[in-house]
């Protein structure tokens, strides 16, 4: 399983070539896979990269929905229809799609957010002002993790 760390810069050129961060390329070719799967995230301005296996967990879990419900037409034209598989070249390059880099509003000053099974690709000042954000608000409610999950009870300052 891909474990995607760090904050990485990167450029995008007019062809909409990237270079997927060394770190990254190398627990991609960890799990054995050059092929990612890219997205325009629906809750972020960003596209969102996972490689294909899990993808393909995210694939099985929609095709448990019931067929023809709201939920798993939803999530199908979403989460697949609205995808791109992608495969990195012997540089670890690829070329996005125009679409995706448009819907995104990347710029030529891209940054690369690991985000454990996935990373997400931004505008060089949304993505550093996202971390940032997050940072903040991580700290306003006091997020901590449980020994069984999140816990956001703020702590009690004596």
């Amino acid at each position: 399983m891909t474990q995607f760390v760090g904050t990485h810069t990167g450029k995008l050129d007019r062809k909409g070539r990237i270079s997927v961060p060394a770190p990254f390329r190398a627990e991609l070719e960890a799990a054995a896979t050059n092929q990612l799967v890219f997205r325009v995230s629906h809750t972020h301005p960003c596209i969102e990269a996972r490689s294909r296996p899990v993808f393909q967990q995210i694939v099985d879990r929609i095709e448990e929905l019931p067929h023809f419900s709201e939920e798993r037409e939803l999530l199908e034209s979403t989460l697949i229809a609205g995808s791109e598989m992608l495969k990195l070249d012997g540089e670890g390059r690829l070329v996005l799609p125009e679409d995706l880099i448009a819907e995104a509003e990347l710029g030529d000053q891209v940054v690369f957010l690991g985000k454990g099974n996935r990373f997400e690709i931004w505008n060089e000042a949304a993505g550093r002002a996202h971390v940032l954000e997050s940072k903040q608000k991580a700290r306003e409610m006091r997020l901590t993790l449980a020994a069984t999950g999140l816990n956001t009870t703020p702590k009690s300052v004596p």
